[in-house]
């Protein structure tokens, strides 16, 4: 496997779409937020959708509360019965780790692109994943390059 460099493509993680053509995983790691929020915003207007990964989005995923399901700042602040707000402790970084491992697998990742990809998720690396058919993915590259990302690698 190549090393996780600046940019760098890994085959053999290539799926389809739904008309049968070969879809890329695109992931661009950023060191700040605004980069990456302008990424997003030219990524839309280009027509792609993505999936942000930090800390706060992969540690604030939805709050199961009884049968209800609250996405983060929509649960009520005190729990029916009670006087105390019922608010769940935050999980701690390792717990937060393997959640955004977990969701690295749902893009068919190697295990150790995973492992590479959660050291620097660890220590604070915000990650943007694009899924787009291969013929667009240099497009992609290209607009996480432009607004800043530290690293690009591309999994056909």
């Amino acid at each position: 496997m190549p090393a996780l460099g600046a940019s760098a493509t890994i085959p053999g993680t290539a799926r389809m779409d739904c008309c049968g053509l070969p879809m890329t995983t695109t992931v661009g790691i950023f060191d700040n937020a605004r980069d990456l929020d302008r990424a997003v915003e030219r990524l839309a207007r280009a027509g792609f959708d993505d999936t942000v990964y930090d800390e706060g989005i992969v540690a604030g995923e939805a709050v199961n509360v009884g049968s209800a399901v609250f996405a983060p700042g929509y649960a009520p602040a005190v729990v029916w019965g009670s006087a105390e707000p019922d608010s769940p402790p935050k999980p701690d970084l390792d717990t937060v780790v393997r959640a955004f491992k977990a969701h690295l697998a749902d893009y068919h990742l190697p295990k150790d692109v995973i492992k590479a990809y959660a050291t620097t998720f660890y220590h604070n690396g915000e990650f943007l994943l694009v899924k787009s058919n291969t013929e667009r993915a240099e497009q992609v590259m290209e607009i996480l390059r432009d607004c800043g990302a530290t690293r690009v690698n591309r999994h056909d």
